[in-house]
């Protein structure tokens, strides 16, 4: 879904999927898979759940439920018909449940009790497994390394507790708008909200305008 508006505004890497999928130059090169032995638990989990869970892979996103009725916005957004039924997942990057960490119970499988291999990223209105080596910033390391650029020239910015690790590790990482008491505390700035231009001035004012 971001292939489109890189492609608009000239961004030529791509670090995706919470660290799990980079692109440079049109070219997948790096794709971290959820575990294959713990698919079955999750598709477990989105039959009783149905209008909750959702997967990805570096091309679909895949639903038994509600996520149907996004259709059109998802598809606007990849460029091409994007959703697919959930019994055709062969593999997946990251799974879904819709529903914040602390009302996760047994019953949410995975979601609730993560096995060797699976990560769990916390967010305010949904849970995110992935496989357990990925973040946003191991995805920012690899691309570095693979451009054999300078981590030292890399800022960061930030909203919500899965940019925590890029934030704190960045030379620069920059917290924004209304952003939580956590994650402002992992950055080295706070910029204004993204409706008040807060990247723009950011930006700005780090010197890179």
């Amino acid at each position: 879904m971001t292939q489109l508006t890189a492609e608009e505004f000239g961004i030529n890497y791509l670090v995706c999927s919470g660290g799990a999928q980079i692109v440079a130059d049109n070219k997948e090169i790096y794709t971290s898979y959820f575990p294959d032995k713990y698919l079955n638990n999750f598709c477990e989990v989105a039959n009783k759940f149905p209008e909750l869970t959702a997967a990805i892979d570096d091309k679909f996103l895949y639903t038994s439920g509600a996520f149907y009725d996004f259709r059109e916005y998802f598809n606007n957004q990849a460029g091409y018909d994007c959703i697919r039924d959930l019994r055709e997942m062969k593999q997946a990057i990251l799974c879904y449940i819709m529903l914040p960490p602390q009302t996760l119970t047994h019953e949410h499988g995975i979601f609730f009790e993560p096995p060797e291999g699976v990560r769990l990223e916390l967010m305010n209105q949904f849970t995110e497994a992935r496989h357990e080596n990925t973040s946003k910033w191991r995805g920012i390391e690899l691309l570095i390394n693979h451009e054999g650029a300078n981590l030292d020239d890399v800022i960061t910015f930030g909203d919500g507790p899965n940019d925590i690790d890029m934030l704190s590790n960045a030379k620069t990482g920059v917290a924004v708008g209304k952003s939580g008491d956590k994650v402002k505390e992992a950055a080295d700035y706070v910029c204004d909200d993204i409706d008040n231009g807060g990247i723009l001035k950011a930006c700005k004012y780090l010197g890179l305008i």
